[in-house]
């Protein structure tokens, strides 16, 4: 059998032998196979060269009008029900349009001259802050400031105004890029920002802009306005405004290129457990995490022919490195929105997966689980026939791929799971996960009626490299095969139960990719290489497998010790019961004066009218439809029946003893970036839940032990 990931040394006290790639176990790589290239600017360049000016790389759809519609809602505050009103907002937009490397290279070089037209200087000093959605123009004001060796700063373009000001302030930004809808955001981390001098908007001010009724166009000038107010020396630039100015004076303004051990960007964390810190990454980091990861996927599996749908965070390291790999494959990125995404939220056309048709999608953990319940629950609603029919064709493909059972999947995927692929435009090839943990059951799923889904893990630190798990040694439930760039050993957490000695422990990773620094945080950077100079404490407890791949098992800051000494993995716990199909979310929490964990649980609506309708706790309602789930948060009998059926999850999911929680508490808010409940990756904001929640947290608690001790004889 071969071994994923192979020892390339002897192991130590308290530590396991240092492993990489089995096919690269003699030496780790610095750049993309076939590539000559030590920079971001050069990477660019090359990719162009290889694969041809005229070939499509970037596909996008304008914005045409959004519809507001108006409803009226139930909701419960202060224990009275209150008629409200909710705008639900939809979406018109164009076909998707296309720019060839060529084009793109030349508007990068443009737009490179136009930032130095404005008055920036090819210099670390002069910090181009993105803070702006996933979009074409965000990758190419990236690449733009590559060409004249200014760093760049990224942020979430949801990341709240204490995160935002901080970010601003401690690089000393001079220039930000941003959307015309995020200007509003600008207003008071400006007033701390002093120097920023310059603000470029993705959109051009059009006073006949009817868009929302003209609501666009005048939130952005207001914006100004109110920015000009108290920065008056503030300039403002579109960036047309911009690329224009350096293609007006291209011939008197050369290109900068950078040297590879030059700053490209600090990428800021998304501040889950606090600050936000800046992630200090070279060109060099960069350049060898494409390598890595493209060491891994070759470009026979992926390349020229494939469409990839991009709509995650581009400050989050995971899209911002695929999309690179996008220009080393020769693929097309073709940007999308969540919103977006299927037809739900259009008006007068299609979705964007249907309208791009993808052949590979990138998502998070959050995102496959939302698909899978959403099919299940599309299922569930068929007559009882077509549902055995469903499960029966599923079981049967998973029972003839074990068993090399030729033209059986293709068939099934032809008869049964047409409609459920269509939905993605028809054409998905590969699906990756990657952000967190996915749980197996979900993998297994999309992996059998989408496309086979891949994983990734890595981490902003490692510039997003430390595994991918592909098609050649396919496993579930394991982060895969160490990347090309990469090595990695595991070490003692005794507090914890993990040792070395049984391949587990906290991952360590060395290699190129491995960022030098938090920026001007050496504190947090000590903590970081503390263990070993040149190693990454990643805080990730991981398992060496049978088959020489990498398990994560626990994350070592979510572990908490319990009032009977023993600890928790609440990530563990959280990746098992969001797979069950009435919790759209799951935060959990254990108080380290209990015994157990408890579940703070937003329910997954569609499923959960349904339980309330078939438990008869809504008389009036006629169908599951008519519920509102708002009057029924509180409802023992509902809460005890969820109860019920999450356990279930966690056994079937193995969990055991103290993993099982002691209750759930039902929660009605959005948990979305905007919210402030989870981060722009989807990682969950645990203080500010278990804050919105705490006072029915801590009477769950309190019944249970009064329930406890009237049981005492």
């Amino acid at each position: 059998m071969v071994l994923m990931n192979v020892p390339v040394g002897e192991a130590k006290p308290g530590e396991t032998a240092p492993r990489r790639n089995y096919k690269f176990k003699n030496a780790a790589v610095t750049k993309p196979k076939g590539y000559s290239c030590s920079t971001v600017y050069e990477f660019f360049n090359e990719a162009v060269s290889k694969h041809g000016k005229n070939r499509p790389c970037q596909g996008w759809r304008d914005l045409i009008d959004i519809h507001v519609e108006t409803k009226k809602v139930t909701k419960i505050i202060d224990g009275e029900k209150v008629s409200v009103d909710k705008k639900w907002f939809f979406y018109e937009k164009s076909d998707y349009q296309y720019i060839s490397f060529g084009e793109l290279q030349k508007t990068i070089n443009y737009y490179g001259k136009g930032l130095l037209k404005i008055g920036l200087s090819p210099s670390a000093e002069n910090k181009l802050h993105l803070f702006a959605s996933t979009s074409p123009y965000w990758m190419r004001t990236f690449l733009a400031a590559q060409t004249q060796s200014i760093p760049v700063v990224t942020a979430y373009d949801s990341l709240g105004e204490e995160g935002l000001t901080h970010s601003f302030v401690q690089t000393g930004s001079t220039t930000i890029f941003t959307d015309n809808d995020l200007l509003v955001k600008l207003i008071n981390p400006l007033k701390k920002a002093t120097e920023v001098k310059y603000i470029i908007h993705s959109e051009n001010l059009d006073p006949n802009d009817k868009r929302s009724d003209g609501s666009l166009y005048k939130n952005a000038v207001k914006a100004i306005e109110e920015i000009k107010k108290i920065r008056p020396e503030i300039k403002f630039y579109s960036l047309n405004e911009v690329i224009k100015l350096g293609q007006d004076n291209d011939a008197t303004i050369d290109v900068h290129p950078p040297k590879p051990e030059d700053l490209s960007c600090i990428m800021y964390t998304s501040g889950s457990t606090g600050v936000p810190k800046g992630v200090v990454l070279s060109h060099e980091n960069v350049v060898a995490a494409i390598g890595g990861v493209g060491g891994n996927i070759p470009d026979t599996l992926i390349g020229t022919r494939d469409r990839v749908i991009a709509f995650l965070p581009l400050a989050h390291i995971f899209e911002l490195v695929f999309e690179m790999l996008v220009f080393y494959w020769g693929g097309i990125a073709g940007y999308a929105n969540v919103k977006t995404l299927t037809d739900a939220s259009c008006r007068n056309c299609e979705g964007d997966m249907k309208c791009f048709k993808p052949t590979i999608m990138v998502g998070v953990a959050a995102v496959w689980e939302a698909v899978k319940k959403g099919i299940i629950s599309q299922i569930e609603k068929q007559p009882s026939t077509t549902q055995k029919v469903f499960w029966a064709a599923y079981n049967a493909k998973i029972a003839s791929k074990k068993y090399y059972i030729p033209f059986v999947p293709s068939l099934i995927d032809t008869l049964i799971f047409k409609k459920i692929k269509q939905a993605t435009g028809g054409q998905l090839r590969l699906v990756l996960n990657g952000g967190s943990p996915i749980n197996s059951e979900t993998q297994r799923f999309i992996t059998n009626t989408i496309a086979k889904m891949l994983i990734g893990y890595g981490l902003t630190e490692t510039c997003a490299n430390t595994c991918v798990l592909t098609p050649e040694l396919y496993e579930y439930d394991v982060a895969g095969s160490l990347v090309a760039s990469v090595t990695v050993k595991l070490v003692d957490v005794p507090e914890a139960g993990y040792y070395a000695k049984n391949d587990q422990g906290e991952v360590l990773i060395s290699g190129l990719p491995v960022m030098k620094e938090y920026y001007k945080n050496p504190e947090e950077t000590k903590k970081a290489f503390e263990y070993e100079k040149g190693w990454f404490s990643t805080g990730d407890i991981g398992e060496w497998t049978s088959s020489g791949a990498l398990k994560i098992i626990d994350r070592r800051k979510n572990l908490v010790k319990t009032q009977n000494g023993e600890y928790i993995a609440l990530e563990k716990l959280e990746s098992i019961y969001r797979s069950n199909k009435y919790v759209l979310n799951i935060c959990c929490y254990a108080d380290e004066n209990k015994v157990k964990p408890v579940g703070i649980v937003l329910p997954n609506e569609a499923q959960v009218k349904e339980l309330i309708f078939d438990l008869g706790l809504d008389k009036k309602a006629k169908k599951a439809d008519d519920v509102e789930i708002a009057h029924y948060l509180h409802d023992k009998k509902l809460r005890r029946e969820l109860t019920k059926s999450i356990l279930e999850t966690g056994k079937t999911g193995g969990l055991t003893g103290i993993e099982l929680i002691l209750g759930i508490v039902l929660v009605d808010e959005e948990w979305t970036p905007e919210s402030g409940f989870v981060t722009s990756a989807q990682k969950l904001q645990r203080k500010k839940i278990l804050a919105s929640a705490k006072e029915e947290v801590d009477k769950l608690y309190d019944d249970n032990e009064a329930n406890t001790t009237s049981c005492k004889p």
